[in-house]
Formats: C-alpha cells, structure tokens, sequence
C-alpha cells in the first residue's frame, strides 16, 4: 500500500511518501514580544505549547525559556521537543481540549506561543479554569499548492493529514476531477478539519505518533 503523508521527512515519516502541503512563516513581532514576556515573567509562570515546530522556531530564534518557568506542553510528541523535560504533558488524544480537561485549576499566568491558524480552544479553557493566559501568535501556516498537487499526482492509496492547516490546503488546492484518497487524520481535531471542509474521514489515529498511524494503516491493508 502506497501511503503518502502531509509533513517533511522525520522519523515520523519513515517509510511513507513525505509530501508537506503548507509553509510556515516565523512572525518577527510575535516572536519579540514573546521574548520579552518570557524575560519579564515571574518564577512558576507557565510556557504551554501544542506543537514541536514552536519550539524549534524558539530554538532558531535563539530564545531560551528560563528555569524558572514551567512548560507544559499539549502531548508526547510535543514534549519530545522541549528543551528540558516538561513539567505537563496533557494525555492521549494530544488536543487542546485534553490539555484544559486534565490541568488543575489555577490562578497563575500562562504564556502561549502558537500558530497565528490555532484554536481559541486552550486560551478560553485555561481562562475558564483560572489562569490568565497571554497568546503569542509566532508563526503562520500558509497553504502550498504545489505541494497538494504533487500529493494528488502520487496516487497514494492514503494520505495522513496532519493538521488542521493541511486538512484546509488539500480541500482548497486538491485538482478538480482528480480523486482524493483514504484520509487518515492525525487526531481529533485534524478529524474535525476535515469534516469542516466537507472531506470524508476514513479513520483517525486514536494517538498522534508512529504507533496510532500504523494501527489504522493495517485496518485498510486487512
């Protein structure tokens, strides 16, 4: 079975037909004020994330978090990118709405650097569970339409999308008359995208990794 996957080559990808179907873009001013906040913030503040790729533009950018913060982050696989081990990390399925189901209620404050496309979601649940929440929008995801091309000439018997980002790219950009194949999505709210934009869901992986992939990759071999 020929499976092609909406992201650059990692490990995640191993195996699969690599192909990402959007670009991201750092925000310059996003970045700075986020920064900044980090600098000024007081010991225990907390640093949520929901993607791996913020903290490699952290790391690109050359801002550290300090010690003295906590990081929570939305699930393992975004934990494998922090720079130390996280303080939190929010349990299967790794979505926002699981993150601000299972932290406890607070009154700290919460920095959050994130997709200028994310969700209301965590700032809202976090504000409804007492924290103050401040959103830092670093980086925009754009759709790439040669990359949705290049994803519809492989004739992939499925395709892993995985993002909500990617769901809207292939929906917009997919060729007219051309067939879309099994789509398999990374997680709930990638589910979700999809329906939005009126494509059909054939499965979701019950985890956002390697193994929750593979485990619905063999329901369409079987």
């Amino acid at each position: 079975m020929r499976v092609a996957i909406t992201r650059p080559r990692s490990q995640l990808t191993e195996g699969w037909l690599a192909v990402p179907v959007t670009s991201r873009h750092p925000i310059q001013s996003g970045l700075d004020a986020f920064s900044e906040a980090l600098n000024n913030a007081e010991a225990g503040t907390w640093v949520a994330v929901t993607s791996p790729h913020s903290f490699r533009l952290l790391q690109l950018s050359k801002i550290q978090i300090p010690q003295k913060l906590r990081i929570a982050c939305v699930g393992e696989a975004t934990a494998q990118g922090s720079p130390r081990t996280p303080d939190f990390v929010g349990p299967p399925p790794a979505s926002a709405q699981s993150m601000v189901n299972t932290v406890p209620n607070g009154k700290g404050r919460v920095l959050f650097p994130s997709s200028a496309q994310a969700s209301q979601t965590l700032q809202v649940g976090l504000g409804e569970r007492g924290y103050r929440v401040d959103r830092f929008d670093i980086y925009s995801s754009e759709a790439d339409s040669g990359g949705v091309r290049k994803l519809a000439e492989a004739k992939a018997d499925a395709i892993i999308v995985t993002a909500s980002t990617a769901a809207r790219a292939i929906a917009d950009h997919w060729p007219t008359g051309t067939e879309v194949p099994k789509l398999i999505a990374l997680g709930q709210p990638t589910a979700q995208a999809l329906v939005s934009c009126k494509l059909p869901v054939f499965a979701t992986s019950d985890t956002p990794d390697r193994v929750g992939l593979e485990a619905r990759l063999e329901r369409i071999d079987s």
